[in-house]
Parts: C-alpha cells; sequence; structure tokens
C-alpha cells in the first residue's frame, strides 16, 4: 500500500485530517506529521519554511524505502513542493490545497496584522481555546509569534519562485476552492502554469479554511489523484 503524508497549515496540527483518514485508509497508509513546536511535536528549532522542508525531508530518509506522496494543506502545501524541489528523489507526487503562491512584503504583513494575539483573544476566542487544546508543547501565543516572522520573512524572500516551481518534475495537483479570500485563482493558475507535469482542480463552494472544506470531495479528489 502507497505511504501518503498529510501535511497542516500555519497554526494547525496533524489532528485536523482525523475525519479525512478515514476515507483514506483503504487505499493508502496515512500518516499525518506535525511540523516541529506544532502538535505533539515537541521538537524546537528554526521556525522556516526552509526548516520546516528539512524536517519532513529528514522524516522521509529515515522512516521510508521507497517515494512517498504527500498532500499538504496551505503551508504544508508550500512546504512539500520546496522539500520536493530539494529532494525529488524523495517524491512520488504532490497534491496542495489551498496553497499562497503569491508572497510579496505587503501580502506578507496583511496577513500578519491578522495574527495579533491580544485580538484574536477578544475576537475569535473558540479559536484561541482550540490552538490551546491542539498544541501541547508551545503557548499558542509563542506560536502565533513565530508565525508571523515566518510570513515576514516568505514576504522577503519567497521560496517557490517560477524557476523553482519549473524544475519539479514529478506530478503536481494544485487544487483551490472557488471562494478562498487568501489564495486567488489567478495566482494558483500562474503557479499551476509552471509545472513541468502539474494540474489544476478548483473546487466549488470552498473557502480557505480547511474546516470549511467538504471532507469527502477532498477524499475523492486525493483518491483520483494518488
Amino acid at each position: 500500500m502507497n505511504t501518503l503524508i498529510l501535511l497542516h497549515g500555519a497554526l494547525g496540527s496533524a489532528s485536523m485530517f482525523e475525519k479525512l483518514i478515514p476515507y483514506l485508509q483503504d487505499e493508502f497508509t496515512c500518516i499525518a506529521l506535525d511540523f516541529p513546536a506544532h502538535g505533539n511535536n515537541a521538537e524546537m528549532g528554526e521556525f522556516t519554511i526552509q526548516a520546516f522542508a528539512e524536517n519532513l525531508i529528514a522524516y522521509i530518509e529515515q522512516n521510508h524505502t521507497q517515494k512517498v506522496s504527500v498532500f499538504g494543506y496551505s503551508m504544508g502545501g508550500y512546504c512539500a513542493l520546496y522539500a520536493a524541489s530539494l529532494r525529488p528523489d524523495l517524491f512520488e507526487k504532490v497534491m496542495t490545497l489551498a496553497t499562497k503562491f503569491a508572497w510579496s512584503n505587503e501580502i506578507a504583513h496583511k496577513e500578519m496584522a491578522m495574527l495579533d494575539a491580544e485580538k484574536m483573544e477578544a475576537k475569535i476566542p473558540e479559536f484561541v481555546k482550540q490552538l490551546q487544546q491542539q498544541h501541547l508543547h508551545t503557548h499558542w501565543k509563542e506560536l502565533v509569534l513565530q508565525t508571523t516572522f515566518l510570513l515576514r520573512e516568505l514576504g522577503n524572500h519567497p521560496l517557490l519562485t517560477d524557476d523553482c516551481l519549473q524544475s519539479i518534475r514529478i506530478p503536481v495537483r494544485m487544487v483551490l476552492g472557488d471562494h478562498d479570500q487568501m489564495v486567488s485563482i489567478e495566482e494558483t493558475v500562474h503557479a499551476y502554469r509552471q509545472f513541468q507535469n502539474g494540474s489544476l482542480v478548483i473546487l466549488p463552494n470552498t473557502k480557505h479554511p480547511y474546516e470549511k472544506v467538504d471532507t469527502l470531495m477532498l477524499a475523492m479528489q486525493i483518491i483520483g489523484f494518488f
């Protein structure tokens, strides 16, 4: 049975895939990973896309003798593609969902503005409670702060440039919700056109937050691609 690694997005954890995995487990050996300092992962270190990608590469090297496929949501998809650009020998296929490719200082600061811990406590207390429950080894405020630093670095130095995407030769499928307010269809189409072996799917009536995605519809897309 083929191995499918599932990667969460920023501020997320492997637990977000609990409802998805039952739809996939007859087809794949599913492994949901926590990035360092997220979820149940107590490993601490540099909080960057590069470091997370290297962590993924190290996990695959240490635990798998054959190529793996990866599904990544949002930041998880970005990390997966960057890792595949560095070590294509480890990856069979990659699918991304709601991954943002267009980064600049202006875009990064816009996203960072939404990660104000005090405002989050006041305006979205249920989400804050969820962060507290999901992340066992990192205080939620520290996680938010480190994520803002990650976004700032991404705005200063985007990693998935056109040249980088063009270097990826494995099959890549990009999935985006038609009502995603963070990731535009235009930037996704532009990225899709850079891949040598890419495909693109638009999900109807779907917003950016993972919990807003129809789990069965997503599972069918994953099974159909991998």
